[in-house]
């Protein structure tokens, strides 16, 4: 049986085309011969007999025709099968050329000939792929070929009329998709305690996914789901055991070909956050909880629109300016202008009271720029349009704040003067995201006069006032002399020793009280009455008498007390450096003292003026070296004063703004009134458990580069990344 008028293509795909060679025309021979006629016959009846076996040897089920070996030239098969009406029709002229003048069609009978053969109808045909057009669909044919096939060529199945062919054609930028959601791993699902969504991610974009980096899933009528990258995953793509010795010294031979990567799947596990939608098409953009499940093979798309990333994680169109958003250390862009996506502290009263009211905390190791940072957010809150509304004041009218801030580096005084080396495409950056920079000329440090100590004020050129700290002060604030190790019937004792003191009337100062217990009569009075323990009495003595509160109480300066009004007005830094003091002891003395001068007024029913009418953002540097949850009476005392002004600083307009390298030391009744965490490196495993971040942000933050951080703020956003400005708002030395 000969094959050679055979289609190619048919022969290719299984379905070969039964042709049989022609016979001999032998027609109606007058002058043969009785034998040669019965010959003839006899070849005819074995014809029959021949065909009629091949059929019925071909209907079986599991039979295949088989074909005679006829010695074909490779030429002529090949002329034969590019000649076929199937690639005729299809198969470009150019391609046909280059297919007809290839080297198979030499003459040549070699075994190779045939590879030669189909190699080249094979880039033949790849040609048809490139240079063709697109079919409209294999599946969904026009009604123009519908119609053009006869009753006996009718299509092998039924059209599907009811079938939503536009179902999956959701988006345009298909072009810009990462993959497709893919149900052959694990099936879609979506619960109310969590969701199993599966994307296969194309070889091309492979590299550009992270743990983290967001994304969008459309839905048919608009919608999008919203979702992070959760998990990354390579599985198999084929049956090949990649984990043998011979697998492994093959892929380490320095000669052996470079894996390829399109032979294993990756995969993206997708954690929805939330369903993006617009109640009509000219409404806002908004977000709900994410309540369906994406179709699969819908793309997977990279998120573009700056807007669509601010609501889907919930993150303020304005206010106080933070950083930009990141994965993993890179800056999300979109295609909006300017690419990338700001992050807002919400500073407006739309849901309720601004969020530095209540209160804010920077965590990091030493060197990990908190103090650079601080910086930066701080300058944000200094803007003339910043005011903010007091409950109790008379005229409910808005001021600005009044930030004071501890510093133990005398580093803080350095807003007062400008970062010389912001260039102007610095300034047109920060202008274009609202990020305030620039001096503030209002900045001043108030300088505690402490003997033996001077304060050398070369840092910057801010105004400097002295003060000092009247004994006064401890009349109600006794904690501020009592030792961390006093007892509690000793701190008693103080109280009783304290009020007898400040109703006599000698000078109320520190070396007149300390004249007056160490009076051999005072003590005979006191514990001879029995109002004091003679051991509890000599305790309290020797406690009070530290060589350190002579050098700081009652110095030649003006007291602080007569000049509040100057320490606290709307819109001005009051800088209150301690790094000159030598002796710790005295400069948590110096700190304390302004913090419960600050409480005190803010809590009380009545109060100073300049205190209670002006809102007050407290800028605690090292705040675990006064808020620590330590032992004893003294500690417990200032916790709970402490605790009493972050539970009711946000009806008072009092916001705390506290730094530390130690989170895990701060009183746990003060750290729960922290609303926004702002997290930066840690190594401390203490420090880390402390925070209360999700598991998977837990594991980030040891490997969180110098101005990368972490925000947990759950009035404000979603956990996310940031990374904060590489130029200092201010001068930063």
């Amino acid at each position: 049986m000969k094959y050679e008028d055979a289609d190619i293509l048919a022969f290719i795909s299984n379905k070969p085309k039964f042709t049989y060679a022609p016979e001999k025309d032998t027609g109606s021979n007058e002058n043969a011969g009785p034998n040669e006629s019965s010959g003839n016959k006899a070849k005819d009846l074995e014809k029959k007999n021949l065909e009629k076996d091949l059929l019925t040897e071909a209907s079986g089920p599991d039979s295949l025709p088989a074909f005679e070996e006829f010695p074909v030239s490779p030429s002529e098969a090949l002329t034969d099968a590019l000649s076929s009406e199937a690639l005729k029709n299809t198969l470009p002229s150019e391609a046909l050329t280059d297919a007809l003048s290839s080297e198979a069609l030499m003459e040549d009978n070699s075994p190779n000939s045939l590879n030669i053969i189909s190699n080249t109808v094979s880039q033949a045909l790849s040609s048809i792929s490139r240079v063709a057009p697109e079919p409209v669909s294999s599946f969904f044919p026009d009604s123009s070929s519908v119609s053009g096939i006869s009753g006996e060529d009718e299509l092998p199945f039924e059209a599907f009329d009811e079938y939503d062919i536009g179902a999956s054609r959701v988006t345009p930028a298909l072009d810009e998709a990462f993959g497709i959601v893919t149900t052959g791993i694990e099936p879609l699902e979506i619960t109310h305690s969590g969701a199993t969504i599966t994307g296969y991610i194309a070889s091309a974009r492979r590299s550009e996914i992270r743990l983290g980096t967001y994304v969008v899933v459309p839905y048919e009528g608009g919608e999008k789901l919203f979702a992070r990258v959760g998990k990354l995953q390579y599985r198999q793509e084929f049956a090949v055991d990649d984990a043998t010795e011979i697998h492994s010294r093959r892929m380490l031979n320095s000669r052996a070909s470079p894996i390829n990567e399109a032979d294993y799947k990756f995969l993206a596990c997708l954690d929805p956050l939330c369903i993006l939608y617009r109640k009509k098409a000219d409404s806002a953009l908004t977000r709900r909880m994410a309540d369906r499940i994406p179709r699969p093979n819908t793309p997977i798309l990279p998120v573009t629109d700056r807007l669509e990333v601010q609501t889907g994680l919930n993150i303020p169109e304005e206010g106080v300016f933070l950083g930009h958003l990141s994965v993993g250390g890179e800056l999300v862009k979109t295609h909006s202008e300017p690419e990338t996506v700001a992050y807002y502290l919400r500073n407006d009263y739309s849901m309720g009271d601004p969020l530095i009211f209540r209160h804010m905390l920077i965590c990091g190791s030493t060197g990990t720029g908190k103090t650079f940072l601080s910086k930066n957010i701080l300058r944000q809150f200094m803007t003339e349009s910043n005011r903010y509304r007091l409950r109790n004041s008379p005229d409910k009218a808005r001021k600005n704040p009044c930030l004071v801030i501890m510093d133990p580096q005398d580093e803080y005084s350095q807003i007062f003067e400008d970062n010389e080396t912001l260039t102007e495409e610095d300034k047109f950056r920060f202008e274009s995201e609202n990020v305030t920079y620039g001096r503030v000329q209002s900045t001043k440090a108030f300088v505690a006069k402490v003997e033996g100590q001077k304060y050398p004020g070369d840092k910057s050129r801010a105004e400097q006032i002295e003060f000092t700290i009247p004994f006064s002060l401890v009349k109600h604030n006794s904690w501020l002399i009592s030792a961390a190790g006093m007892s509690e019937l000793q701190y008693i004792g103080l109280e009783v020793l304290l009020g007898d003191f400040f109703k006599s009337s000698v000078p109320h100062t520190y070396l007149n009280f300390i004249n007056h217990i160490e009076n051999e009569g005072t003590r005979s009075y006191y514990v001879d009455s029995g109002k004091l323990h003679e051991s509890s009495y000599d305790g309290i003595v020797r406690r009070v008498s530290s060589r350190f509160f002579p050098k700081v109480f009652d110095q030649d300066a003006t007291p602080i007390t007569e000049i509040v009004d100057k320490i606290f007005k709307p819109g001005q830094i009051s800088v209150f450096p301690t790094e000159y003091i030598s002796s710790p002891r005295i400069r948590d003395l110096i700190v304390l003292t302004i913090m419960s001068l600050i409480v005190d007024n803010k809590l009380n029913t009545t109060g100073i003026d300049a205190i209670k009418e002006t809102p007050i953002i407290l800028a605690l540097d090292e705040a675990h070296r006064y808020l620590s949850s330590a032992n004893g009476e003294h500690a417990r005392l200032i916790i709970s004063r402490f605790a009493d002004a972050a539970r009711q600083g946000r009806k008072e307009a009092l916001g705390l703004f506290l730094i530390t390298q130690d989170p895990q030391d701060i009183d746990d009744t003060v750290f729960k009134q922290v609303n926004t965490k702002l997290i930066l490196n840690l190594n401390n495993d203490a420090a880390i458990s402390s925070l209360k971040v999700p598991k998977e942000y837990e594991r980030r933050i040891p490997y969180l580069k110098k101005g990368q951080m972490i925000i947990h703020s759950p009035d404000n956003s979603d956990i996310v990344e940031i990374l904060g400005l590489s130029n200092c708002v201010v001068r930063h030395r």
